[in-house]
């Protein structure tokens, strides 16, 4: 019986020392999230990355608004490494980035790849840098579909296709494109690729002919860019970095805060190159025009 009441009073002694920790803990976090809430924010140069496939990115759309209502932030700098998405996801984040270049200088660093949506978004910023080996251009846009008519005919499948007009739900992989039908969808495809253009010429200020060299889809390295004025240098992120704080005449020793993925569970875990591989998936199952380049896509 000595025994017992010892060891009870052991583990009641034990889980009283272990409830006031606990409770201390969540006090001294309480106190630090409040002095840390209170403490008055240091100027700073915010960092965003736009990397995988450009689809649904409401995530970095609701943090280039919040960067724009801070009164704190002195320039952004944009890692762009991406061969796009859907035309409308990339002028989405291209909108929201053109609004905070009024306010403070942007800049964009491309990495590996800036194709097609992805050079649409760098377009938004002040100045682009770009390093020689980078992969650019690819500006157009393309829809895509199959045409499995001739397939299922062979296999004893007659599709049954309802529909209120000649034109509803072209393309389709059950039915044949006639040239009608494929004029049709070229000619949507075709005033998307004014729009990018347009953009395109505004941002730049290129030529007519410089236009029609590159609307053809082609790819070019960072070094060819430069030399047609699709860039503004050849440089590395912390060249870019410079030009803000020259910019803004900011200090040498200013923060760069980056607000990529801050509260994504997956840097918690260090799983963060997931992110790429999940957005990368499946890429005929996205919806709309696609601005992007892909090699074999």
């Amino acid at each position: 019986m000595k025994n017992n009441s010892f060891l009870n009073q052991y583990f009641k002694k034990r889980k009283s020392i272990l409830r006031r920790f606990f409770i201390g803990f969540l006090v001294l976090i309480f106190c630090f999230g409040l002095i840390q809430k209170n403490q008055k924010p240091d100027d700073f140069i915010g960092k965003l990355t736009i990397d995988g496939i450009i689809h649904e990115r409401q995530d970095l759309i609701e943090k280039l608004n919040d960067l724009e209502k801070n009164k704190k932030i002195r320039g952004l700098i944009l890692i762009v490494n991406t061969p796009g998405g859907t035309f409308v996801s990339s002028k989405e984040l291209y909108d929201s980035i053109k609004r905070l270049s009024k306010e403070i200088p942007t800049a964009v660093y491309m990495r590996e790849i800036a194709t097609s949506g992805g050079y649409l978004v760098s377009l938004s910023s002040d100045r682009i840098f770009g390093n020689s080996g980078t992969i650019t251009g690819s500006i157009g846009v393309i829809l895509q579909s199959t045409d499995l008519s001739e397939l299922l005919e062979k296999i004893g499948i007659n599709p049954v296709i309802i529909k209120s007009g000649e034109f509803k739900a072209v393309p389709n992989p059950l039915e044949k494109m006639d040239q009608k039908k494929t004029d049709y969808i070229s000619k949507i495809v075709s005033l998307m690729q004014k729009e990018f253009l347009s953009i395109l010429k505004e941002s730049r200020n290129v030529s007519d002919d410089l236009l029609e060299i590159i609307s053809d889809g082609r790819i070019l390295t960072g070094r060819q860019a430069k030399d047609m004025n699709l860039i503004d240098e050849i440089g590395s992120e912390t060249d870019a970095i410079s030009w803000i704080k020259n910019q803004a005449n900011l200090e040498d020793n200013i923060k760069i805060i980056d607000f990529t993925d801050e509260d994504n569970i997956l840097n918690l875990f260090g799983l963060n190159f997931l992110k790429s591989k999940i957005r990368s998936f499946n890429l005929n199952s996205y919806y709309g025009l696609l601005a992007i380049w892909v090699p074999g896509l």
